[in-house]
């Protein structure tokens, strides 16, 4: 088994799928309407660098209020953006045995 670190966004309707678009991460549509995005990264360190990037291109962009921002990834390994939060997760992939 090896440790990774996903990231995960979701977006509840279409309303917010320009929100979840910023994350600039894969998109997939839910049966149920939703919107989710994933990214998984090797190490913790390299999905909270991966969320400060997203961050300071939108904060400084829109608001130019990004230090907040760059607090809760630190944190709690969070960034919201408008109405979608995307958060860090410990995820255990199966290593694939080769022959």
């Amino acid at each position: 088994m090896t440790t990774q670190f996903k990231i995960t966004a979701t977006a509840p309707t279409a309303y917010q799928y320009n929100s979840l678009s910023r994350f600039g991460m894969n998109i997939k549509k839910n049966g149920n309407g939703s919107f989710t995005s994933e990214q998984v990264f090797d190490s913790e360190e390299e999905a909270k660098a991966y969320l400060v990037e997203c961050a300071e291109r939108y904060y400084d962009e829109f608001e130019g209020q990004v230090d907040e921002h760059l607090e809760d990834i630190d944190k709690y390994g969070q960034l919201t953006i408008d109405a979608v939060t995307a958060h860090i997760e410990e995820v255990e992939q199966e290593e694939e045995v080769e022959g």
